[in-house]
Order: structure tokens, then sequence, then C-alpha cells
């Protein structure tokens, strides 16, 4: 995984994609319910290769305070939209309307990325690791549950959660 704030939020864009298409997956489609399992378990151990690296790698972030304050404010958005996202899961027209301002929003936040980036250590306690590590350890798909369309949408957006934690600290840091 590429430690930059860039990276994590590829990641979490690239997971929230993950939870839209499991939502989006008709409970009966259980070929499609393992390919989309198979996707999740990568993504717990890019998860996992993150958390590994808290406090010890050093994250390329932005230097200029008004950058960070935006990537925060959008990092909120995205958080308060994927909460929609996830109520509405019976309503496909409002949660299309979400995807799409989750979409533009991680659009945003793609354009606040330039080459005004340190690398920096960004402090994480180890309370903060522990709520990480807790999160992944309740991403774990068994083989029962790899058949439950429900417990790996739960799993992915466990993954979100934490890559979402790391990416909002990133932006403030």
């Amino acid at each position: 995984m590429n430690a930059s704030i860039q990276g994590v939020v590829t990641f979490l864009q690239d997971n929230d994609s993950l939870i839209k298409q499991l939502m989006e997956t008709a409970e009966s489609a259980n070929t499609d319910i393992e390919q989309l399992a198979d996707q999740v378990d990568h993504a717990r151990d890019e998860a996992q290769l993150l958390v590994d690296q808290l406090g010890t790698v050093a994250f390329a972030v932005g230097k200029q305070d008004e950058t960070k304050v935006r990537q925060k404010a959008l990092l909120e958005a995205v958080a308060a939209l994927r909460k929609k996202f996830e109520t509405y899961k019976n309503d496909p027209l409002r949660r299309g309307i979400y995807a799409a301002e989750i979409s533009n929003l991680y659009l945003q936040l793609a354009n606040t990325f330039n080459n005004e980036t340190v690398a920096q250590i960004v402090p994480f306690e180890a309370d903060e690791i522990a709520t990480y590590k807790d999160l992944l350890t309740k991403a774990i798909l068994d083989a029962e549950s790899r058949k439950k369309r429900a417990a790996v949408i739960k799993a992915a957006a466990q993954i979100s959660r934490l890559a979402l934690g790391v990416a909002s600290k990133l932006a403030v840091a």
C-alpha cells in the first residue's frame, strides 16, 4: 500500500466501491458473493499492511493547513454519506444518488493531492491501533459467513471504517 494519505484514500475508495457492489448483488447470487468475499479478503490483507505500518512508516501528508482542512472536511462528508448509503439499503434511487455524491467527493479529494506533501511520521496511539486491529478482526470471513451477503458487506464496512479513520487522522496531521 502506498504510504500516503492518497494511498489510504484510494484504498478507501476501492473498498467503498466493493461495498456498493455487494449491496447491489442479489441475495441468491452465491457465485458473485464468493467472488466479492475474495475481494474483501484481499482488502483485509491490504488493511492489515496499513495497520502494521501505523506509527512506524513515514506517510506523505499535506503540509499546507488549508489543504489538510479541505481533506478532513471531504473525508467527513464521505463518512456521513456512507452512513446514509448503508441506511437506505432498500432504496436504490437514494443509494444511487449517495454513490454519485461519494464519487464526486473522492474526485475532489484526489484533486487535493499535489506535490506539496512531505514525508512525516504521524503518531497513532496504542488505543487507536487497537481499535483498527479490532475492526480487522471483525472483518474476518469464515467459510460459512462467506456465503452470506450481509456478512460480507459487514466485513467490507469494517475495513472502510478503518481506512476512513486512518485517512482522517492523516488529513489533520
